[in-house]
């Protein structure tokens, strides 16, 4: 078995979860964070919840990683979420992001560099 990495820090906020992403991930490391995600949701016991992922110190991944990415987002676009926020300081990581996981664009979903815009933005949709 390989050693994992990447961390991933998960708070919930009311109705909203927050995830922060910190360092270079491998599929270990991203299956790990999958699971906690999906234990926070799951939490919510099918309620009405929003997302808000924080990439600001992530460093990216390997090519694996962005198919488990779109896969997970496969299953969320299932799940009772109302919008998800993605925080990034980089535009290149976005537009990353936006071609490696092409399950987002079913979510109502955008992108912010900063993550009190983000938080403004998630408690206003409904």
């Amino acid at each position: 078995m390989n050693t994992e990495h990447g961390k991933c820090l998960i708070a919930i906020d009311g109705n909203i979860i927050k995830s922060k992403t910190i360092g270079s991930f491998n599929i270990e490391g991203l299956d790990k964070a999958i699971e906690s995600l999906k234990l926070a949701i799951d939490s919510f016991c099918q309620k009405d919840f929003k997302l808000l992922i924080d990439y600001t110190e992530a460093e990216g991944g390997t090519p694996e990683v962005y198919i488990k990415i779109n896969e997970f987002n496969v299953w969320l676009n299932k799940q009772n979420i109302i919008a998800k926020a993605i925080v990034t300081p980089s535009s290149v990581m976005a537009e990353i992001l936006m071609v490696r996981t092409p399950a987002r664009k079913l979510l109502n979903e955008k992108v912010f560099s900063a993550e009190a815009n983000a938080l403004t933005w998630l408690k206003s949709q409904s």
